[in-house]
């Protein structure tokens, strides 16, 4: 049996049950300051970063070469001049990759291939292009063929004739080795990863001992 409880047993108060203890008010600023330098950091973090960025956007725009390639055909000095010009008309230097020109949609593998397709007996000029570095504002012209009298036709003509069959690509890439491709059919140059790709020779093939090569001549 239970004892029965004794008269200030029942009359007294039961003890307070312990709550949670309270951080006392100054310790609820440390945590505010603690969550504020962790946002400065991370917005320091990110203007660092963004900062970052626009530099080598600023850097990438300083040196940015554009190439514009051209055909050309004008008369001069009583005859027909025609061939191709490779203008940087960007801000920096381009180091040309390689070249591929088509002749009706087929690949023309080097220099003699494409005498073998261009009118005969003309006086050709060479400048090298593949390897070259073009300065910004500077002109090369790969190739270009001058006829006496051979082509009676007008520079206009000829050209339209010329463009209509012949293609040209031009790969080139700045120093900080970003690549384009710069071509006739291109509005602008294209950005691409590398310069891996077809291209044409244009580099005359030395002549073998005792012989020379037959003189081969097409329609433009």
């Amino acid at each position: 049996m239970n004892s029965p409880r004794s008269t200030e047993e029942v009359g007294k108060p039961a003890p307070a049950v312990a709550g949670p203890d309270r951080k006392p008010w100054h310790r609820h600023f440390e945590t505010v300051g603690s969550i504020s330098a962790i946002v400065v950091g991370v917005a320091a973090l990110y203007v660092s970063w963004d900062q970052g960025r626009v530099m080598r956007e600023e850097v990438r725009a300083s040196v940015w070469p554009a190439l514009q390639v051209d055909g050309f055909a004008s008369r001069e000095e009583g005859g027909l001049s025609l061939g191709l010009r490779v203008q940087n008309a960007g801000v920096g230097p381009a180091r040309v990759e390689r070249i591929a020109i088509e002749h009706r949609g087929e690949q023309v593998p080097d220099l003699d291939a494409m005498l073998a397709l261009m009118p005969a007996d003309g006086d050709l000029s060479l400048q090298t292009l593949e390897g070259r570095i073009i300065a910004a504002g500077d002109i090369v012209q790969p190739f270009s063929l001058h006829y006496a009298d051979a082509i009676a036709e007008d520079a206009v003509d000829v050209m339209g004739r010329l463009s209509a069959q012949w293609s040209v690509e031009v790969c080139y890439c700045s120093v900080l080795d970003q690549c384009w491709v710069a071509g006739q059919d291109r509005a602008a140059p294209a950005e691409v990863d590398d310069c891996d790709g077809p291209h044409t020779h244009l580099r005359p093939t030395p002549k073998q001992p005792g012989g020379d090569r037959e003189p081969a001549g097409g329609n433009p």
